[in-house]
């Protein structure tokens, strides 16, 4: 049975995020079709954010980021997984990325998790961000 407040939100790597959403017991939802009531209604966010090789979020999140900061995300729940790029290249964009999700009231669970790099591990660090979604 799905969780209807953990939504894990995806652009392209759609297969990652339908395997931290069987992990989770969340749905995944397409950043594309992501809508202001989603996020309203939903508790808690896994969010697989991708940036393009010039370190800028792929259009479709610039427009998720726009929308997520003109909502109030306060009492949300927000894990980021970095899905597309890697920690050396993207670490400041994430950094920055974060922060505006703070600004607009989220709270950020766990570290943030990079595809490709040493320290990824996406069974560890689905384990650690479970209990604070």
């Amino acid at each position: 049975m799905k969780h209807e407040s953990i939504v894990v939100v995806y652009d392209s790597c759609q297969a990652i995020a339908e395997e931290i959403a069987d992990k989770l017991g969340a749905e995944t939802v397409s950043v594309q079709s992501m809508n202001n009531r989603q996020v309203e209604n939903s508790q808690s966010f896994v969010l697989a954010v991708e940036f393009q090789s010039d370190g800028l979020l792929t259009p479709h999140w610039q427009y998720a980021s726009q929308l997520l900061r003109g909502t109030s995300l306060c009492g949300k729940n927000i894990a980021v997984f970095v899905a597309l790029g890697n920690r050396q290249d993207n670490a400041t964009n994430a950094h920055d990325f974060c922060s505006e999700l703070k600004k607009s009231g989220a709270h950020l669970v766990g570290d943030q998790l990079y595809a490709g790099t040493p320290e990824w591990n996406l069974d560890n660090w689905v384990c650690a961000i479970s209990p604070n979604l």
